[in-house]
């Protein structure tokens, strides 16, 4: 038993310690309104006068710091990427700071807070309106346009971060889950690759008679999350959130605590004890993952990479979405976002940083797919996707999902450990609350999203 899961009271006071940090945060971004028109007016108009004026200076010696997460192969690709950047740039020297995903969004919403940010950084598209709710937390990219060719970005994309008339960020991609599965364990144990939901149900009662250390599909909690929501789209055919307000009763949320506590039942996802007993961090770490025993997961098309290559006996290969109901469910989501500080001291050279990774050649052949399908139209072209499995999940992703993620699905104060929505999936699975108590949790903690 995890320790701590019967002191909810710690657990959520734990949870919102990122979010006090971090300053208050918004559903949705902030409206320009007839009192701030005049205002944002006069920031666009500085902001068009220093693009003007702003070059990258190519002489004075540089110091700059790049802050991402991600697997094995983004850092390998991104590594390479700043060395190909730096011979163009002699005097500019990148300093790397990466990492896994575990842990790092306090440690950006630290720096940002700090005024110790690192000058580029790599992240998530809900941080941006959590961190900067004003526009006042990353530089306005208007002010570096004659470095960054933001026409390679579409007007929805650039509103999604603008915030008080300042462009906070500019998008990498868009992502949505899909199905992938390890094709050899289905083949090895005679089962067919699920594309319902009783085939999935089918296909754990025959993972377990093969061998209980198997089954067919793995979620932390997390995924879980996802999952649900999926489950509940898929039947209902009602967004998540729209306008600010959960689109489900109690008695529907509750319906998917319970689907997922079928598939445990099924034997076609562990439960989150056998998770931890694994003692992995991640998935793609996972040795059960990596030897074939946990044959399927449900996640974003930028984290294929990662997952496939960590297969050692198996074939990754990307499913159709399993149909649970009459609709077709999941969120769509631009999936990451370059941002600079707001307290860097060469914005130019940041932003000289940023035009090379994601729209030019060398830089953009270099990252490739590791960060999905590029949003950047320069960018996209100069990339051969037909071999890409990012790409071809990415197709399925775009073409089966139709609801836009809310902002506050992935706060750390709801999805996070220790989150809302995390620690009833907890209780959940681990017997320690029913399937109501755990839907009022969702509730109530989406009740106090809407109020910050």
């Amino acid at each position: 038993m995890k320790k701590g899961l019967t002191k909810m009271g710690a657990l959520l006071l734990a949870g919102t310690m990122v979010v006090s940090m971090s300053g208050c945060m918004r559903t949705s971004q902030k409206q320009e309104t007839t009192e701030n028109a005049g205002s944002t007016a006069a920031s666009q108009e500085e902001s068009v006068t220093q693009a003007a004026s702003m070059k990258v200076d190519t002489t004075t010696p540089i110091k700059l710091r790049m802050n991402w997460w991600g697997g094995d192969s983004r850092h390998k690709a991104t590594l390479e990427a700043i060395e190909k950047f730096q011979k163009k740039y002699p005097n500019i020297t990148v300093t790397p700071e990466y990492e896994s995903f575990t842990g790092h969004e306090e440690k950006v919403a630290l720096g940002i807070k700090s005024g110790n940010a690192s000058d580029l950084m790599q992240l998530d598209w809900s941080w941006v309106s959590t961190y900067s709710p004003e526009g006042d937390r990353f530089y306005d990219m208007n002010k570096v346009s004659s470095i960054v060719n933001l026409d390679n970005y579409t007007k929805e994309d650039k509103a999604l971060f603008t915030f008080n008339g300042k462009l906070n960020a500019v998008p990498i991609s868009k992502t949505g889950r899909v199905f992938c599965w390890n094709k050899k364990t289905f083949d090895t144990i005679g089962v067919k690759i699920p594309t319902t939901l009783d085939e999935l149900l089918a296909a754990g009662n025959l993972f377990k008679d093969y061998d209980p250390s198997y089954y067919p599909l793995v979620t932390k909690e997390l995924d879980r999350a996802f999952l649900m929501v999926y489950y509940l789209q898929c039947k209902y055919g009602k967004d998540w959130v729209l306008d600010g307000e959960l689109q489900y009763s109690q008695e529907e949320l509750a319906e998917g605590f319970d689907f997922l506590k079928s598939l445990e039942e099924n034997h076609v996802i562990p439960t989150l004890e056998k998770i931890a007993g694994d003692g992995a961090d991640a998935i793609d770490t996972n040795a059960n993952w990596i030897d074939g025993h946990y044959a399927g997961i449900f996640l974003y098309d930028t984290s294929v990479v990662k997952h496939a290559e960590a297969v050692k006996e198996g074939e990754f290969v990307i499913g159709d979405y399993v149909n649970m109901g009459d609709h077709e469910g999941g969120f769509i989501k631009v999936n990451q976002a370059f941002g600079i500080s707001a307290t860097t001291e060469h914005p130019a050279e940041a932003a000289a940083l940023l035009q090379f990774l994601v729209a030019e050649k060398e830089g953009v052949e270099t990252l490739g797919d590791t960060r999905g399908v590029p949003t950047n139209k320069e960018g996209f072209a100069m990339l051969d996707l037909s071999g890409s499995q990012v790409a071809q999940a990415n197709k399925k992703a775009v073409a089966w999902c139709h609801a836009q993620m809310d902002p506050t699905f992935e706060r750390s104060s709801f999805t996070g450990a220790d989150g809302t929505f995390f620690n009833a999936l907890q209780l959940s699975s681990y017997g320690e609350s029913d399937s109501m108590s755990c839907a009022q949790m969702l509730i109530d903690g989406l009740a106090e999203e809407a109020g910050k």
